[in-house]
């Protein structure tokens, strides 16, 4: 069996796929099985899949007929067919580090509990270039994985995107999917957290991935809608009835949150209706959230 299964879901990234499937390939850590999955695209990303068919890391390569809509879907997809005891969802438009996997493999060796590792990530553009330096110590941290969501998770997700992650196949829960495959902007922090309830989480303080930004973004206009902010209190509900949360000790970190999202995104009336409602079940929130939307506010506040 192999150490690490290799996830690549795709949809539509052919003029990335190779420099992705290369980075992976080109891995100084080489103990792993590559799958590669396409979620229904129509730019010639198959074909491209497919020049790699017959390499000796390739397991799998599955087509889907129609896309799902769903990048969720895609990665429960590949772990149902991973072998690995880690595994890797490596998003199809981003790289990484020929030394990525190595790194990774080699810290959470030391961590018995380990459920889940990450490193810091570059931003880069459509053309690699790097977006701006990514400030990092090279330092290594354990936490244990319920002091991680109080401490990473709680006001926000802190991992950049799942291309600098890896966790353990026998800490994925498929029972609990329902909580985050029908979501389309937060599903990754809600991930996150349900990995973190199984055990340590190791964080690298080191750039070894690259996060591709594209001029047109799913979230950007879901942020103006107040989306994002929306599907982020499903998992502020889950973190207080699940994680021992205290609100009273984030309660000034979502207000802040709430009031900056309004003051800067037009959000649909429905969408303020539901946040509204839903935070209405934690006033030390609305308290703070009512003194940032202050025309004056004292500068202690910020």
């Amino acid at each position: 069996m192999p150490s690490v299964s290799v996830i690549v879901p795709n949809y539509n990234h052919a003029p990335f796929l190779e420099q992705r499937i290369g980075s992976i390939l080109g891995q100084t850590f080489q103990d792993f099985e590559l799958i590669l999955i396409d979620d229904g695209s129509t730019d010639g990303s198959r074909s491209i899949m497919e020049r790699y068919r017959n390499n000796p890391h390739v397991s799998h390569i599955v087509f889907g007929e129609s896309n799902s809509g769903s990048a969720f879907l895609q990665w429960n997809k590949g772990i149902t067919l991973a072998k690995g005891e880690w595994i890797w969802i490596a998003e199809s438009d981003d790289y990484a580090d020929d030394t990525f996997l190595k790194r990774l493999m080699t810290e959470v060796d030391r961590v018995s509990d380990c459920s889940l590792a990450y490193t810091a990530t570059w931003w880069v553009d459509l053309r690699s270039s790097k977006l701006w330096d990514t400030p990092h110590s090279n330092h290594v941290n354990v936490y244990d994985g319920f002091h991680f969501i109080h401490k990473k998770l709680a006001v926000n997700n802190s991992i950049a995107n799942v291309s600098e992650c890896i966790f353990r196949r026998d800490r994925f829960l498929p029972a609990e999917s329902h909580r985050y495959e029908h979501m389309r902007l937060c599903g990754d922090w809600f991930f996150y957290i349900l990995l973190a309830q199984q055990g340590s989480v190791v964080e690298i303080d080191e750039p070894l991935s690259y996060y591709r930004q594209h001029n047109t973004n799913i979230s950007s206009e879901a942020e103006h809608r107040g989306l994002t902010f929306l599907e982020g209190t499903e998992a502020l509900d889950y973190m207080i009835k699940h994680c021992n949360l205290k609100v009273s000790n984030y309660a000034r970190g979502w207000g802040r949150l709430w009031s900056r999202y309004e003051k800067q995104y037009d959000f649909d009336s429905e969408v303020k209706r539901q946040v509204k409602e839903r935070m209405g079940h934690y006033p030390f929130i609305v308290f703070w959230h009512s003194l940032y939307r202050l025309k004056r506010w004292p500068r202690y506040l910020f």
